[in-house]
Order: structure tokens, then C-alpha cells, then sequence
């Protein structure tokens, strides 16, 4: 079992998932369960936090991407707090972190989903 905990809340107009510990491929189909789980309900806005977070593979990656591609393809918008800089470096090596939408502070994120 990978060293992961998943932590879901509302939280200003938005579901917040936060991510700690290590999202890897031991990890990455439980996450990806929860995200869909949560998708059903058709939030408006998911907030994936990565603060928390240690370490993230390919997989991790592919699995955010998939995320927002889902987000973008429903209308709904999925905002990234970005994580530690080990976490950071592996989307902007990826170019990721000029696709996805990240943010410093979950805060940041108002009612609705508004910055």
C-alpha cells in the first residue's frame, strides 16, 4: 500500500481534495476513484492541493492531467495549490505548469470558484 491520504472537503463554494504523502502508481487508481466519485456530483470547481504532498511519478501526473481534461471537457473548473518545489519541479519539467492552473493559496480561490 503506497503512503498516500486523501483529504475531501467543501470549502468556499469548491471541493478541496487535499494529497499527502507520495502519489505514485500504487496510489494513483485509489486518487483517481475518489476525483471521479467526486466528479459525479458536478462541482464547479475542484481544488486538488498538493501542499501536503512529498512525491509525485509520471503517473500522479498523468492522473491530475486527466483531471482537468475531464474539467475542461464538463465545463468545470480544477485549480492546483502547488506543492513543494520536488512536486513543482516534475510539471514544469512536464510543461505542465503552463496548462494547468495553479495557485498558491487555496484562499485565493473564492465563492464559486472565482480568483
Amino acid at each position: 500500500m503506497s503512503d498516500l491520504e486523501v483529504d475531501v472537503r467543501q470549502a468556499e463554494g469548491a471541493v478541496h481534495v487535499a494529497l499527502q504523502g507520495e502519489l505514485d502508481i500504487l496510489s494513483a487508481e485509489r486518487v483517481e476513484q475518489e476525483l471521479r466519485r467526486i466528479e459525479e456530483a458536478l462541482p464547479s470547481t475542484m481544488i486538488i492541493d498538493l501542499r501536503p504532498l512529498r512525491f509525485i511519478d509520471s503517473t500522479g501526473l498523468r492522473m491530475v492531467l486527466a483531471a482537468d481534461l475531464r474539467a475542461r471537457r464538463d465545463g468545470r473548473r480544477l485549480v492546483i495549490v502547488r506543492g513543494p518545489d520536488t512536486v513543482q519541479r516534475v510539471f514544469r519539467i512536464a510543461l505542465l505548469d503552463r496548462r494547468l492552473e495553479f495557485v498558491d493559496d487555496p484562499g485565493a480561490v473564492g465563492e464559486n470558484g472565482e480568483t
